[in-house]
């Protein structure tokens, strides 16, 4: 796979992530789609797409 179509499909994942998160009200499953999405966020960090720091405050993808 090329790094680009892995940005996309990582890109896609944390959207999808988020929405589920933002979905529930359940405070456990908050917090490990919290912990997924940070790594995903340093995963597309390894591939050159850096969006800052801390992946909680770059909501937009």
């Amino acid at each position: 796979m090329q790094p680009d179509e892995m940005i996309g499909k990582l890109t896609e994942a944390r959207r999808l992530l988020r929405e589920v998160r933002d979905g529930t009200d359940l405070p456990q499953i908050q917090s490990i789609l919290g912990h997924a999405d940070q790594n995903l966020h340093w995963a597309l960090w390894n591939l050159g797409e850096v969006d800052g720091l801390r992946p909680e405050l770059s909501e937009e993808h």
